[in-house]
């Protein structure tokens, strides 16, 4: 399957706004967060392309932070400065195509040291990074976001 992927500054303004609209709309982010994400210029993919698109994802550059606040809650034991990249912003737009698993794939062969959150309540995501060699690392969480728990995924 075809996929566009590169530094957001490399997309068009309306070629951010449809990512931006499809994360939103999924709940991946909220609308008053993306744009000062975006601007820290992440890389994005659109599977196939920027027009019909059927997945997307990231590899978000994330604040230091937020970045610290997730290693510390997860009690991972981890050094977050070795984590440069957060995978995220994964949405397939059809189910059941296994259009996460190829986001997940290509986004983590871009860089090393990548780490992810995931809704503890997600199990199909969780089998995904760990198909791809993340490693669950500390303990679960409570969102500020919601009434869930998250857990930490690292690959290095």
């Amino acid at each position: 399957m075809d996929y566009i992927i590169k530094q957001a500054s490399k997309f068009s303004k309306d070629e951010i706004n449809r990512f931006k609209k499809i994360v939103t709309d999924a709940g991946q982010v909220k609308k008053e967060t993306f744009d000062g994400l975006i601007d820290r210029d992440p890389i994005l993919l659109f599977i196939p392309d920027t027009s019909k698109i059927e997945a997307v994802g990231a590899l978000k550059v994330p604040h230091v932070s937020y970045k610290n606040k997730v290693f510390c809650k997860s009690k991972s034991g981890l050094n977050p400065e070795d984590f440069d990249f957060e995978i995220g912003w994964i949405v397939s737009l059809n189910k059941g195509k296994g259009l996460g698993k190829m986001v997940t794939e290509v986004l983590t062969n871009c860089k090393p040291n990548i780490y992810a959150t995931v809704r503890e309540d997600n199990s199909r995501m969780r089998q995904i990074l760990e198909m791809h060699n993340f490693k669950k690392s500390g303990d679960s969480f409570k969102s500020d976001r919601g009434d869930y728990k998250i857990v930490l995924y690292v690959k290095s």
